[in-house]
């Protein structure tokens, strides 16, 4: 396995996978031992995104889990750019909003009911017109999203306003 190997494909080596990466953010992460998140988060994230989120070396991560996989160790291209982030202050594109003009997801309920945030997400982010902006109140910050809003050309930004409580931006440049 390598960091662009999903969640999904090194947990088929077994229940101390997943442990594993339990173990590394129980906060974020232990949704994924209800079947349903199990199902439909693990696709859409790599390893390369997890050694991010969990700020381990991608090479250091990807060993442990291709150890417990009990497969051979697998060099990484040390020259592959590194996932998206957010970037950590305001965009200046976020001083040209009009907060009463941003429209809201809020999936914190479906958060705590163990439902899956992507839909609702997606259907407000591909609605967006040109020099648009939605707000999106998260429990977790999306970081598997990155990696697809990265690809379509979308810009955004995130904040923590508490504990369990992200606010997401997202922009559909002009």
């Amino acid at each position: 396995m390598n960091g662009s190997t999903r969640l999904s494909e090194a947990l088929k080596f077994g229940p101390t996978i997943l442990d594993y990466v339990i173990s590394l953010n129980p906060h974020d992460f232990e949704r994924l031992r209800n079947p349903f998140m199990q199902r439909v988060m693990p696709v859409r994230i790599t390893l390369r995104r997890l050694a991010l989120m969990v700020n381990i070396p991608e090479q250091e991560f990807v060993d442990k889990i291709n150890l417990l996989a009990g497969l051979p160790l697998e060099k990484i291209d040390a020259n592959l750019a590194p996932p998206p982030v957010a970037c950590t202050n305001p965009p200046e594109w976020m001083s040209e909003i009009d907060d009463t003009k941003i429209k809201w997801v809020d999936v914190l309920l479906g958060d705590e009911n163990l439902e899956d945030p992507m839909p609702p997400i997606n259907i407000a982010v591909n609605g967006l017109k040109p020099g648009e902006v939605i707000g999106i109140k998260h429990k977790w910050e999306p970081q598997p999203f990155f990696d697809i809003w990265h690809k379509r050309g979308f810009e955004y930004w995130t904040q923590q306003v508490a504990a369990d409580e992200w606010h997401i931006f997202v922009r559909r440049p002009s």
